[in-house]
């Protein structure tokens, strides 16, 4: 890959470095500039329900809970049963996977140190990861930590991952494909046929796949009962395929750290290694309260979905209103946006700091995603309607003085 071609280098250090500047002039013009409103990290506002609150310090209040989480295996073994139920009852097709809590099963800190894990587990320096464009910046910034190469593959029209698009050179040394389903950043939701696909070519490549699926609560049309997106029932999926899974956004919890990791029994072994010489577990109170949490998940995740559709809505109205043209997401809680027409140069990081400097909006620049992302923002709806109907007016006025 270039370096035309890579993303900026460290986008979230860049974000942050904006960030820190705008607040120092901000200071310095004695609040004559507006506030920042932070709209490009996914830190969501829904806080725990008042109850989990509750079963937390009640937990904590317990003595026999403070000890090193691996010496009580019965505990982590509850919760990886309660996993499985989770799984095999919310998506469609994963009742038919045979799968069981002492070999198909891993808790995390949160699916973002599952990424890691994954990564480091199964890449060598000068190894490849396939990416398909746009990706998560979490994805190549881990890669490029562990000193191996990213190689980006094109998506459809539909913003469907092409495996079939992978040319011969990139898959020399190439050990792994990431997805991410919804996707972080467009919203897509992967079907069923570019999951079977991907997993044919990965048995045909001997490579291994990584289904990151943070946002899977997070569908903005769900259907009846059971999620879409669930891979491990498919063909060969069970040989090559982990799926990572995070209750962070769906319940509120993302300063909890709760998260997990099914699939391949190999590729679930490996990451176990790393963690237990790398720490001993999840806090137990922890433990007990995300076991209690799965048996209820979905109506847990129900209210928060619906709010984030709620705020999907009134942002895609709005927009669209201005004559900036963005189409709601299939899941999570992002907009991806391609550069409204008039904005000159069409060049993202130019216009998010043009567009921080003048409105004091801070947004994700697209390239920060892979070279797919150039032309497109990331546009983070975590606020409550009061300051996201701030956020509509201070783009109304800046769009009628940039026309």
């Amino acid at each position: 890959m270039t370096r035309s071609q890579r993303p900026p280098a460290e986008g979230f250090v860049l974000l942050k470095t904006m960030t820190q500047q705008y607040r120092q002039r901000q200071l310095s013009s004695g609040g004559a500039l507006p506030e920042l409103i932070d709209l490009s990290v996914g830190n969501p506002d829904v806080l725990p329900a008042g109850y989990w609150q509750e079963r937390l310090i009640h937990h904590i209040k317990d003595p026999q809970l403070h000890g090193y989480a691996e010496f009580r295996p019965d505990i982590n073994q509850a919760l990886r049963q309660q996993v499985i139920a989770y799984y095999q009852r919310r998506f469609e097709g994963a009742s038919a996977v045979p799968l069981e809590a002492g070999h198909h099963v891993l808790d995390l800190l949160g699916s973002k140190e599952g990424i890691f894990y994954a990564l480091f587990a199964f890449l060598k320096p000068g190894d490849t990861v396939l990416l398909p464009a746009p990706s998560y910046s979490v994805y190549h910034a881990c890669a490029e930590q562990i000193g191996a190469r990213v190689a980006y593959f094109p998506c459809d029209e539909h913003g469907q991952p092409d495996v079939c698009l992978i040319t011969p050179q990139q898959l020399t040394r190439a050990r792994l494909v990431v997805l991410c389903s919804p996707n972080n950043p467009t919203g897509t939701i992967l079907t069923q046929q570019t999951l079977q696909r991907t997993v044919a070519f990965a048995r045909q490549h001997s490579l291994r796949v990584i289904l990151d699926r943070a946002y899977a609560e997070l569908q903005v049309a769900p259907d009846e009962g059971m999620l879409r997106g669930a891979g491990l029932h498919l063909e060969g999926a069970m040989a090559c395929m982990i799926e990572l899974h995070s209750m962070s956004k769906s319940c509120g919890l993302a300063g909890w750290r709760m998260g997990f990791a099914l699939g391949a029994p190999s590729m679930i072994e490996a990451m176990k290694r790393l963690k237990f010489n790398s720490d001993f577990g999840m806090f137990l109170p922890f433990q007990r309260v995300a076991t209690e949490i799965l048996t209820q998940l979905e109506f847990v995740s129900g209210p928060i979905r619906e709010r984030y559709v709620h705020r999907i809505t009134l942002a895609v109205e709005a927009f669209n209103a201005l004559g900036w043209k963005v189409e709601a997401p299939e899941g999570g809680f992002f907009l991806w946006a391609q550069l409204p027409g008039h904005v000159v140069p069409a060049c993202d990081v130019a216009f998010t700091q043009s567009l921080l400097d003048e409105t004091g909006l801070l947004v994700t620049p697209g390239s920060a995603f892979g070279p797919a992302g150039k032309g497109y923002v990331r546009i983070a709806l975590v606020h409550n309607d009061g300051v996201l109907a701030c956020v509509f007016e201070r783009l109304r006025t800046w769009f009628l003085n940039t026309r």
